[in-house]
């Protein structure tokens, strides 16, 4: 049996769309900051990137974006004053591992430089889970060999690396720079939306031998250590940076070199050693590892029988874990998390329908958080809509922290070529009941019955009033529509009565009506309050509920066969067989305006709704959906995000085959960069569809009035499914064995 809590390189390719690809999937974090996986010494055309949770700057068209900060993991090691970088000399031996567990990334080279020198270099790096605003580097050089035996020259070079963009765009001016005794620090400043940030570091030696020099420089400042190693002698060097912005502090200076001397101080006091030349590695890994261990003993899934499964299970909640704050409502998580440039750092319904129940039931603190981003962001929801000329809070499609619309108006298609217009920003409204619907399932699995009297519920009524207003009656008819949107599938735009869309828009009506009750109930002057701000007067509220039970929904009443959207049925049907063995989706394939002509499906639109809301429909019409729309749908090159969704469905069907399949294109979509796009970043919904697949899908974890059901179904070889959640304040165990 292998280790099934490392995700492990055996040997280093030169393929740069390879090295991209493990540079995402080797990123460290711990939701105040990522770090995606380069190398110490460099590597030419790589990309580097440390994102800060919520630390934006001004962008053209796209309006702002998370600013990549100067990079803080470099260290230069030159011998006998050749330079070690993987591109350079003969690379003998090479293997790299991120330990799931710890957070640990570790990297063991074995290397020949070009004039014969043999060295063992072994590097460990972690961002501090015990610590937000800390990360580490221990890395250690060992001679093998030299010519003749020789003593070999060392230079170790520690720096900040100002010169990183995001891509070609650079965010970062340094505004100060300098070092005291112990530390070197560097100030920058975004250049747009200035804010401040402040690194400072030390890099310590387990020797005296070596000569330590601070080098300043507003580009490049560096802490050096020379000296000299002979064969089979090593040095073993510690870089510890801390990190803080104004956003943290009214003094970020202040803050991170106090924070990083008090660090330093207080392990040279517990182990007695020189404050000046401290090694404080052993010290941090250690609250690293409890600080670990108490989020995998709460977050953990076991899954015994498929080792490959369960490493990319555990992958997945790291990546959920790293790429969320702890306490920091301002901001969510993007699309791609900070692990990556891809979609700027933009939030997208994503958080909600994908991400947020792994929150939500396992770490509920942080679920209330994300959910407050939203709440926070009513205001600019209020003006989205009535800029549109409708009431109530309609939720931007992208947006970043001050909550307007962020979607850009046009992209060039990343397979096409093409510049082709983006309309998500102004017809795909279904994030606006994404949000309420993640804002009702938190309140019913945790009962926090204070976040919805103060927030919830104003959240819950202000989207149900943009639904209602939406709507339209049209002559006599007895039913209202919602015309031109374009449904969660996306390859279809413009149309009318997306199934999806109208549901939901019912159900956001129908919870908010609920929790109104509720709170007339529980807290009447709240409740009031909110009566009077909304204008909720009973002649408005008769008008909802006329909304809700008359908003069209496009099924057929004697087979349960539900219409994507009006007209989706008369579209022409494809012949998939033709493109057997295709590397690009059918959009890239047909173009923009061509694949609106046939059913193909970009990802779960009617069967997103069944899932999401799995306890509305019965088996027949969850089967006769499935039945149509699922071989319809591009699993492979559509949308990273559905493909474990659908496992959730497959499952409760009794396709367990298609489930697994499905499961498993989303569990290692980025260790075995799937879909090609990996180096933009890590598919954060991805991941919390693969957490939800295994709990809701093959566990048949169901929450209900009476307390929780499991309904388990298995996949060849699976044989036990162990796990935790949260329910209304309450840890609950589940250990299902085959």
């Amino acid at each position: 049996m292998g280790n099934l809590w490392q995700v492990n390189e055996e040997s280093f390719s030169p393929n740069l769309k390879q090295i991209h690809s493990q540079e995402t999937v080797f990123t460290i974090g711990n939701g105040y900051f990522c770090t995606r996986g380069t190398f110490e010494e460099g590597y030419p055309h790589e990309t580097a990137a440390t994102l800060l949770f919520g630390v934006f700057d001004s962008v053209p068209v796209a309006k702002e974006e998370l600013a990549n900060a100067p990079d803080w993991v470099g260290i230069h090691l030159f011998v006998n004053s050749e330079r070690f970088r993987l591109d350079k000399g003969k690379l003998l031996a090479y293997t790299r591992s991120l330990n799931l567990q710890n957070g640990l990334l570790t990297r063991t080279v074995h290397w020949e430089s070009p004039s014969g020198v043999r060295i063992r270099v072994n590097s460990e790096r972690f961002a501090s889970l015990a610590d937000k605003h800390l990360g580490l580097i221990r890395y250690s050089v060992t001679i093998d060999e030299s010519p003749k035996d020789l003593p070999v020259a060392i230079s170790l070079r520690a720096n900040f690396n100002a010169a990183q963009g995001n891509y070609n765009v650079m965010h970062w001016e340094t505004t100060d720079q300098g070092h005291s005794a112990d530390l070197l620090w560097l100030q920058s400043e975004t250049r747009g939306t200035h804010v401040t940030l402040v690194q400072s570091m030390s890099f310590n030696a387990d020797t005296t031998a070596f000569q330590k020099e601070f080098v300043d420089g507003d580009i490049e400042p560096s802490i050096r250590l020379t000296g000299a190693l002979s064969p089979q002698e090593s040095i073993v060097t510690e870089k510890v940076v801390v990190m803080y912005t104004s956003r943290d502090s009214e003094d970020p200076h202040k803050a991170t070199l106090t924070h990083h001397q008090k660090m330093l101080n207080t392990v040279a006091e517990e182990t007695n050693s020189n404050p000046h030349n401290v090694l404080v590695f052993d010290y941090q890994i250690q609250k690293q590892d409890e600080a670990w261990a108490h989020f995998w003993e709460q977050a953990d899934i076991v899954l015994e029988g498929d080792e490959k499964a369960q490493v990319a299970l555990r992958y997945n909640i790291y990546q959920l874990r790293i790429n969320a704050s702890d306490d920091d409502s301002r901001y969510s998580i993007a699309a791609k998390g900070l692990t990556g440039f891809g979609y700027r750092g933009h939030i997208f319904h994503d958080t909600e329908v994908f991400m947020l129940p792994f929150f939500t039931y396992e770490l509920p603190h942080i679920a209330r958080n994300l959910l407050l981003y939203r709440y926070h962001l009513l205001p600019a929801a209020r003006k989205k809509a009535a800029s549109n000329g409708y009431a109530g809070a309609q939720y931007p499609w992208e947006s970043t922290l001050n909550g307007e619309e962020t979607t850009p108006p046009s992209i060039v298609h990343p397979e096409t070529g093409e510049v082709i217009p983006v309309l998500n920003g102004f017809i795909e409204l279904h994030i606006t009941s994404s949000i309420a619907h993640a804002t009702w399932e938190y309140w019913r699995v945790t009962g926090d019955d204070e976040f919805m009297r103060d927030y919830g519920a104003e959240l819950l009524l202000s989207t149900a009033l943009f639904w209602d207003s939406r709507a339209e009656k049209k002559g006599q008819q007895d039913e209202y529509t919602i015309s031109n949107v374009i449904g969660p599938d996306e390859w279809h735009e413009h149309v009318n009565n997306n199934a999806h869309t109208n549901y939901m828009a019912r159900y956001n009506i129908r919870i908010a009506l609920s929790v109104l009750k509720w709170l007339q109930q529980t807290a009447p002057s709240k409740a009031n309050a909110l009566i009077e701000q909304l204008d909720l007067t009973e002649e408005h509220l008769t008008y909802m509920r006329d909304v809700m039970e008359h908003l069209r929904f496009p099924q057929d009443p004697v087979t349960g066969l539900i219409e994507q959207f009006d007209g989706f049925f008369k579209l022409a049907k494809f012949d998939q067989e033709k493109y057997r063995g295709r590397k690009d989706s059918y959009q890239g394939i047909l173009g923009v305006q061509e694949i609106q002509k046939y059913q193909l499906i970009k990802q779960a639109d009617v069967l997103m709704l069944l899932t999401m809301l799995r306890q509305e429909f019965d088996y027949n019409t969850k089967k006769v959906n499935w039945d149509y729309y699922f071989p319809i749908t591009d699993h492979d090159y559509g949308s990273s995000l559905t493909p474990a969704l659908h496992a959730i469905l497959g499952c409760e069907l009794g396709h367990i085959d298609e489930a697994y399949q499905m499961f498993m294109k989303g569990a290692l979509v980025d260790l075995e960069n799937l879909r090609g796009n990996t180096p933009d970043g890590i598919h954060a919904a991805c991941a919390g569809a693969v957490w939800q697949a295994a709990v809701f899908g093959f566990a048949g974890l169901s929450i209900t009035d009476d307390g929780y059901t499991t309904q388990p179904h298995w996949p060849n070889n699976w044989q036990r499914l162990s796990f935790k959640f949260k329910c209304k304040g309450e840890l609950i165990s589940i250990d299902l064995k085959r």
